[in-house]
């Protein structure tokens, strides 16, 4: 019956999505197995509409005062000979005043953090045919299986992407996290006409963030500050000159040995392809996209004060040593380090290769500066580790040889890579879509990175709740799935199931190192 089909198609999206975004997501960012998922301590806020936020409480200073008395007590006064002893008065008896004056004894401070979690969402659709069949094909189930594993992957790759992409200062001077920047621009030369070929700078974000299907913006660039706005040309790159339309920029292919990408524009108005070119009745720039200008997920740079269109977190927002660190929309949830230095982190451009002596000094130097706290995890590339091997003493230097009455046995290379430091091993992680050149030291453990989202009942408990909430549930209907309507409000032959979800990735404590500059071995 159809109704099946509807119920199949229904359990499927509702059922099999959640767990896939939980079940992917190590495969697209290894680090994420070592973030905690709570959502103790998540409250509802206050106000009209529903948001959530974190609050995090940090216990500064001493109390108390502190100062040094005599040992022998208060002096007395001799009378006949030291027969007699009288306490000393008037002037002499100051020796009893000894204690600190209660009026002028510190307390301890606080530091109040409120965090907003993000609200992301999402969308998937279906024929409408699909829904009006007596039963399903096996076809058009492994179809839809297929595209929920897509699914799983855009959200993991768009959580991933937040957590290690390169945050950028933007014209309105709050931040802007980006996908990568340009290093070449130029048309297809693989026979694809009016086709985007982009090489990326991967200091600014890795290849490994680009998959075929995402949807990307090009914003435009001035002396490393990224133009927000949606100005035709000046902001976003991919507005069809005379016109204004809104290009569509597609990824449909990924060199990820040639560091480059490949975009499909489209109109959004007209659906055509628009022609490779700037300043020119229907060419997809009204201004010419150039090097240096910033790659991002579409429609995440229109800044305005309060908005957040993308994650604001991640490791390169929450370890510097100067600025604001979780600043979120605006920095009065932020920490300034200007106020608050006790937070800064080691930052070092190395401007050389990573070699013992880089490594242990600057672990070293975080340690002695704050006694008592510890770090656990390295994050760097896959570069910057075969450079390190390379140094003296290390790699092609310890090889081994075995002969004992026998043909020479010969074993070189590496079998796997540990740091230890003090007696103690860190976890050594590389992830491709770390920036190049660069090394995050951090702690992962005693639950210092948790992955925050809404409680089943608002602040009750710490139970996780659903993963993403449909819309069509929220009206009461049984199903994930909703008409769709197009923009005039005509209903469309199409069915849509619109999701959201909250999160937000934050550490307790975001103080680590982090090395710059790094070399990078020549991988061929």
């Amino acid at each position: 019956m159809a109704d099946q089909a509807v119920s199949l198609l229904d359990d499927l999206v509702r059922e099999e999505l959640p767990r896939m975004l939980v079940e992917i997501e190590p495969e697209i960012a290894p680090m994420m197995d070592k973030i905690i998922r709570t959502s103790f301590g998540v409250k509802s806020q206050e106000g009209l509409g529903k948001g959530y936020q974190v609050i995090h409480i940090y216990e500064t200073g001493t109390a108390g005062l502190f100062e040094s008395g005599d040992p022998l007590g208060p002096a007395m006064t001799s009378i006949s000979g030291n027969q007699a002893q009288l306490l000393a008065e008037g002037s002499a008896a100051d020796g009893l005043a000894i204690f600190p004056s209660a009026t002028e004894v510190p307390h301890s401070g606080e530091i109040k953090r409120v965090l907003t979690l993000h609200k992301v969402v999402g969308n998937y659709s279906i024929p409408a045919a699909w829904k009006q069949l007596d039963m399903l094909n096996a076809m058009q189930l492994k179809k839809v299986a297929r595209d929920l594993k897509a699914v799983a992957k855009q959200k993991a790759l768009y959580v991933a992407t937040s957590l290690m992409s390169y945050s950028v200062t933007n014209s309105s001077n709050f931040t802007n996290q980006v996908l990568g920047r340009i290093s070449a621009i130029e048309e297809n030369q693989d026979g694809w006409t009016d086709y985007i070929d982009i090489t990326i700078d991967e200091e600014y974000g890795r290849i490994a963030n680009f998959r075929p299907g995402q949807r990307l913006d090009l914003v435009a660039d001035s002396d490393g500050v990224l133009q927000c706005g949606a100005v035709a040309g000046s902001d976003i790159r991919n507005m069809e000159y005379g016109t204004s339309n809104y290009v569509h920029l597609i990824v449909v292919d990924v060199d990820y040995l040639g560091k480059r990408i490949t975009l499909r524009p489209v109109d959004s108005v007209d659906g055509g392809l628009p022609n490779y070119g700037a300043s020119q009745s229907g060419d997809v720039f009204a201004t010419a996209a150039a090097e240096n200008d910033w790659i991002v997920y579409a429609k995440t740079t229109r800044y305005t004060t309060a908005s957040r269109p993308q994650h604001s977190w991640g490791f390169n927002d929450w370890m510097k040593a100067e600025g604001t660190i979780l600043g979120g929309a605006n920095e009065a949830s932020g920490l300034d380090l200007d106020n608050y230095r006790l937070f800064k982190s080691q930052v070092k451009a190395v401007n050389g290769p990573l070699t013992d002596d880089v490594i242990n000094g600057y672990i070293a130097g975080y340690l002695d500066a704050y006694p008592g706290e510890t770090l656990d995890t390295i994050i760097t590339t896959q570069g910057v580790q075969q450079k390190w091997l390379q140094q003296p003493g290390l790699y092609n230097n310890r090889q081994n040889y075995e002969r004992t009455g026998k043909a020479l046995r010969f074993r070189g290379g590496w079998s796997e890579i540990s740091y230890e430091f003090g007696g103690r091993v860190f976890d050594w992680i590389m992830s491709p879509m770390c920036l190049s050149k660069r090394l995050y030291a951090m702690k992962f453990g005693g639950d210092n990175i948790k992955r925050y989202g809404p409680p089943r009942i608002g602040g009750v408990n710490a139970t996780m709740g659903p993963e993403l909430e449909f819309l069509a549930t929220t009206t009461g209907n049984p199903g994930v799935f909703m008409v769709s309507y197009s923009d005039g409000g005509a209903p469309q032959d199409l069915l849509e199931a619109p999701f959201w979800y909250y999160e937000l990735i934050c550490p307790v404590d975001p103080r680590g190192v982090l090395l710059t500059g790094l070399n990078e071995a020549t991988m061929l």
